[in-house]
Order: structure tokens, then C-alpha cells, then sequence
């Protein structure tokens, strides 16, 4: 029975691994960070704030919020340790129509490279042209760059997930699968520009 203790340990103990990935609800240690993060700058939308691990940036909180004060009102934060980590660049829909909600995310490796990227659904209502009145859906999707920044897919790739409109994020997901992963891919980086010395003048 004794040599069965260690096995069910290390079963108990990749569980909790198997589960640290998984989206939750933030606690109320973790709601007063989201507070002091925002410092009073628009309102989180509750039902939409998770805290989640993901490779490359550790356990950090998703933070959406709508602030109408502001252009484009969405905002989409990540904290960590009662700061704001990093704000993800507003998508083409954000800046195109007015929001009514901001529905779903979603974290999943889309292309890949080992890290998972962020999935967002929010619902807009044009006031003027041939689709005012008519509320509709888009996505956009952030790839992970290794997980220090989320980056926006190109706009050929954004245009194609969105059309016709998304009703919902597994829409979306199935969307993704026909999208070559090179694609999915980001750009890399443009490497650092050689440093110049100056040749010391001579005596």
C-alpha cells in the first residue's frame, strides 16, 4: 500500500497542473488587483474577467472593459501583480462600429508554436448605412508571441473568420482549422540595428 502513496501524489499532483491552464473566475484577492489595476478607468465587465495561466506570461487576469467615456470604449487588458501587463490593439470592428457587448474569449493555441493565443467575440450595431439597426458579431484573434505580447492576425486572415459574421467562438475555431498555419504565423521580429562606434580620434 505504501508504494501506491507516491503514484497517487504525483496523480493529484498533474491534475492540478492539467487544471491550472483553465479560465476561471477571479477571487476576491484577485478582483481587488483588476481594481487597483484600472484605477477607477472604465468598468470591467464581470462576467468576462478570468484569471488563467499561459505559457510564456504565467497566471495573469483577462480584463475586458467598456469605458463609453473613450474611443473605441473596448478595452482589453491583461493584469498581473495589481498592474496592467498589456493592452491588446482594438480590432478593426472596434474601431469601425459602435459596440453594444463584449460576449466570449477564449485561450487556445491556434497555430501551433506551443503557446496559447487569445479569441475574442463582441457584438456591434451600426447607426447609420445598410446595417444600422442590425446587431452582428466579430472576432478577433491575438497570436501569442512567445508570451510576452499578443499581436493581431493579418487583416486578409481577420476579414476571412468574419465573414459571414460569426455567431460563436467555435465558429470561429473551425474557421481557423482551414487557415494555413503559415498564416497563423507572426513576423519575426526585425533584428536590432547594429551598434556604431566611433572611432577614437587620433592624438
Amino acid at each position: 500500500m505504501k508504494a501506491s502513496v507516491p503514484w497517487l501524489l504525483g496523480v493529484c499532483l498533474l491534475g492540478g497542473v492539467a487544471e491550472a491552464g483553465k479560465p476561471r473566475k477571479p477571487n476576491a484577492r484577485e478582483q481587488a488587483e483588476v481594481k487597483q489595476a484600472l484605477a477607477g478607468a472604465g468598468e470591467p465587465v464581470a462576467k468576462k474577467t478570468f484569471q488563467v495561466a499561459l505559457k510564456g506570461a504565467g497566471s495573469l487576469l483577462f480584463v475586458p472593459v467598456l469605458d463609453f467615456t473613450v474611443q473605441p470604449p473596448l478595452r482589453l487588458h491583461l493584469v498581473q501583480d495589481g498592474k496592467i501587463l498589456h493592452t491588446l490593439s482594438s480590432s478593426a470592428a472596434d474601431k469601425a462600429w459602435p459596440i453594444l457587448q463584449f460576449e466570449d474569449v477564449s485561450f487556445k493555441d491556434v497555430n501551433g508554436d506551443g503557446f496559447e493565443d487569445i479569441l475574442t467575440l463582441a457584438r456591434y450595431m451600426p447607426g447609420v448605412g445598410p446595417k444600422a439597426g442590425k446587431p452582428f458579431h466579430q472576432a478577433a484573434v491575438y497570436l501569442s508571441r512567445g508570451g510576452k505580447s499578443f499581436e493581431p492576425v493579418a487583416k486578409d486572415v481577420g476579414d476571412a473568420l468574419n465573414q459571414p459574421p460569426p455567431s460563436k467562438l467555435p465558429e470561429v475555431l473551425k474557421r481557423l482549422k482551414k487557415i494555413s498555419k503559415a498564416r497563423l504565423s507572426l513576423p519575426k521580429p526585425a533584428p536590432p540595428a547594429p551598434t556604431q562606434v566611433s572611432a577614437s580620434p587620433s592624438p
